[in-house]
């Protein structure tokens, strides 16, 4: 729902058109990005990721994914009908973060109590979708940094849906160390099962804006809704579902045949 409310981009002129919960906003005119929060310009590097694929392409590689691959129904790609393709620019932070973890714990599963102290220290370039409430799967998505543009409205397509972030950079960098954090415990639990201290120093490094394109592609197989998410720079899937094995015999027989042919 849009917001009534005047404003101007600082740059152009031009109106902003808001939307509920919004913060970071791209000028539709002249591709100013502006903070609502603050009333100021944004001032972090704005890139864009342009999408090399097209429509056509899109389900053509929707259509290769569905015929390779294990775990796939044998008629995957032949009973599945493509409803719709659609293209969105989703705004990422990528903060770049280092992180040293100091730990004291123990590890018992080999049935001791091994005492167990040290320092992790790794560097993180940490994604973080300005979105709030998304189940966007941010950390299978590798986003193709390699592939990006200072920021063009040029860039985005027509057809595309451009999405603005909903949290500014200084959220950004606050969610990313958390994650971060819980990560460094994450690989640390192989070494320490038991923590009786856990201290994170950070060192921020530098924040970066992007908008990268994803396409969303529905589909129908056997009466139910799927969904596939690919980027739109190199094609690679970021996330497909995958229906169910069919628990027919001559289901089973059709996905015996498929696996020996694929030898």
């Amino acid at each position: 729902m849009t917001i009534a409310q005047d404003v101007k981009c600082h740059n152009c002129g031009a109106p902003l058109s808001l939307k509920a919960g919004e913060v970071i906003i791209t000028c539709e005119y002249c591709g100013t990005a502006f903070n609502v929060a603050t009333d100021k310009k944004f001032f972090l590097k704005h890139s864009i990721i342009p999408s090399k694929l097209d429509e056509k392409g899109v389900l053509e590689t929707v259509r290769r994914w569905m015929s390779t691959g294990a775990l796939k129904p044998s008629n995957f790609q032949k009973a599945s009908k493509i409803e719709g393709a659609s293209l969105t620019f989703l705004p990422f932070y990528i903060v770049h973060i280092n992180v040293t973890t100091s730990y004291e714990g123990s590890f018992t599963r080999t049935g001791g109590n091994e005492p167990r102290t040290g320092k992790l220290h790794k560097e993180y370039y940490w994604k973080i979708l300005g979105r709030r409430g998304s189940r966007f799967p941010t950390r299978e998505y590798e986003i193709p940094l390699s592939g990006k543009e200072d920021f063009n409205l040029s860039k985005i397509s027509k057809v595309a849906k451009f999405l603005n972030a909903e949290f500014d950079e200084k959220d950004a960098e606050d969610l990313a160390k958390g994650e971060v954090a819980d990560n460094q415990r994450f690989l640390l639990s192989s070494q320490v099962n038991i923590f009786k201290k856990v201290e994170n120093t950070f060192e921020i490094e530098d924040i970066e804006f992007v908008h990268a394109p994803v396409w969303k592609v529905d589909f129908v197989y056997n009466k139910t809704s799927y969904q596939v998410l690919l980027c739109g720079s190199n094609g690679n899937v970021i996330r497909g579902d995958i229906p169910p094995p069919d628990q027919s015999v001559g289901g089973f027989f059709s996905d015996l045949k498929k696996a020996f042919s694929g030898r």
